[in-house]
C-alpha cells in the first residue's frame, strides 16, 4: 500500500492542515489456481475489507479529548 498526503498552512500560525489524497493498493498473487478464481477472491476480498471501505466512503469520525480527565 501507498499512500499520498500534503500538508498546507502553518503550525506557528495555527493553520496547518493535513490531507490524504490517494491510497493505492498493490495485491501481488502468485498461485497455480484458475485466474477467475483468484479474481473473484481479490474481489471478495475488496467488498470485505473495512479500512478499505473506510478510507473510500464519507465513514463519520467522532474525535474526542480530555486533559487530566476534563474535556478539551
Amino acid at each position: 500500500m501507498t499512500a499520498h498526503f500534503h500538508e498546507q498552512g502553518s503550525v506557528l500560525r495555527g493553520d496547518a492542515e493535513g490531507f490524504c489524497d490517494s491510497f493505492e493498493i498493490e495485491m501481488v498473487i502468485e498461485s497455480d489456481e484458475d485466474p477467475q478464481a483468484i479474481a473473484e477472491l481479490v474481489r471478495l476480498s475488496r467488498a470485505m475489507c473495512f479500512t478499505e471501505k473506510a478510507l473510500a466512503g464519507g465513514t463519520p469520525i467522532t474525535a474526542t479529548a480530555t486533559l487530566n480527565g476534563k474535556p478539551i
